[in-house]
């Protein structure tokens, strides 16, 4: 008898997930989206994906490393299928802890025989990006090897491989309900019907606090934003600008233009302006960023890369990440049977879905819990305690640098 297994969300983690899942031939599988494949949290992603940034830290090598494996197979597989660019990433160090972590990258990038080195030579530096200002700069790390993916293609020709082999797929279908007897699931409603399941894989990203109340299952899981300015330089740059990862900011490019973006990890779940309990189906396509957000990157820019000031503002937009207290994603399985988490990547989804989607098909078809999500379950977050505002008072060490 087949396992039914169904998916909620159709973002790069659900079809991943979905992916892993169709390689089980005793697995039957049915994704819902409640918009398109790809679209929400995943189409608001920058979606780079560096062997020697801090987005992950060195415990989860193994992680990034199978995420970036997996994705330039599929690209080499089908050409164009992930909209790889690969342009290198170029890591400032401004301070000795920062730079320690890159070194270590760096060593671990060198083994797993891709191209990386440290520099402290500014001319080095210089030949990446001319007019970046190196004043109290250690040094910094480069891998020609590292670039960005379009994380709502790669979706889309995950889905694609799913359909094919055997994956139903619905899209423009919400989630209404997740059945359950007992304390055990059995199916979802949806607006599409009623669907009969043994397993629910709540992948559903940002919306996945509000999923897990359906079933009783209280999910410490914050919104901070994504705010996004797309750039566009007075002159062309005229050079190839590359991923510039700063730790508290990073940039790629646009086509002709520089995308930049405020990095997840400096967010302060504390503070109202970083992160809160919003509704992702209020946000707008474009627009939305928020005035503290552009005085934030005035300053770093002015400090750091002051040309990037002389530009114009072509686009901008905020999407919602999904962050548990220690930013860290909630892995495996919950309180109630067969309800399955893949929730709280945060900014890190792109990176982390490969390995996610993986190790949720072994432990779904065979029983088998990774080291990851051993590392990763939602009981490690049951001590937290919160103020009547729902801010925290206590939360784990964060281990993330």
């Amino acid at each position: 008898m087949k396992k039914r297994i169904g998916i909620i969300g159709g973002g790069i983690i659900g079809t991943a997930t979905a992916y892993f899942l169709s390689k089980y031939p005793d697995a039957e599988i049915t994704l819902f989206e409640k918009s398109s494949i790809g679209s929400g949290t995943t189409a608001k992603s920058a979606a780079t994906f560096c062997l020697i940034d801090d987005s992950v830290s060195h415990e989860f090598w193994s992680v990034r490393l199978f995420g970036f494996n997996f994705y330039t197979r599929l690209e080499n597989q089908f050409p164009g299928s992930t909209g790889f660019e690969k342009t290198g990433t170029l890591t400032i160090c401004p301070y000795r802890e920062y730079e320690l972590y890159v070194k270590q990258a760096i060593s671990l990038t060198l083994a797993s025989d891709y191209k990386a080195e440290y520099w402290t030579d500014a001319e080095r530096i210089h030949k990446i990006i001319p007019d970046i200002n190196l004043d109290g700069v250690l040094g910094a790390g480069w891998c020609p090897d590292d670039g960005f993916f379009d994380a709502t293609m790669t979706a889309n020709t995950l889905a694609r491989i799913c359909r094919e082999a055997g994956v139903k797929i619905y899209t423009e279908t919400k989630v209404t309900q997740i059945c359950t007897s007992g304390s055990k699931v059995t199916g979802l409603e949806t607006t599409k019907g009623h669907f009969d399941f043994d397993v629910v894989v709540d992948a559903s990203g940002p919306w996945a606090r509000h999923v897990a109340q359906l079933v009783g299952v209280k999910l410490p899981i914050w919104h901070t934003k994504a705010e996004v300015f797309i750039l566009e330089p007075t002159e062309k740059l005229g050079y190839n600008f590359p991923v510039l990862k700063y730790p508290r900011f990073y940039a790629r490019k646009d086509k002709d233009n520089v995308f930049i973006c405020k990095s997840h990890q400096s967010m302060d779940l504390n503070n109202p302006m970083h992160a809160g309990f919003w509704d992702p189906d209020l946000l707008p396509m474009t627009g939305g960023t928020d005035p503290y957000f552009w005085d934030f990157l005035t300053e770093q820019l002015m400090d750091v890369y002051p040309r990037l000031l002389e530009s114009s503002i072509v686009n901008e937009w905020v999407g919602y990440r999904a962050e548990p207290p220690d930013f860290l994603p909630v892995l495996g399985p919950t309180p109630v049977e067969g309800y399955i988490l893949a929730a709280g990547a945060g900014g890190n989804g792109v990176i982390e879905a490969p390995t996610i989607g993986r190790d949720l098909a072994s432990f779904i078809m065979e029983g088998n819990k990774s080291w990851y999500l051993d590392r990763l379950p939602l009981s490690r977050l049951d001590n937290l305690k919160y103020d009547d505002t729902g801010r925290l008072i206590s939360k784990p060490e964060i281990v993330i640098k």
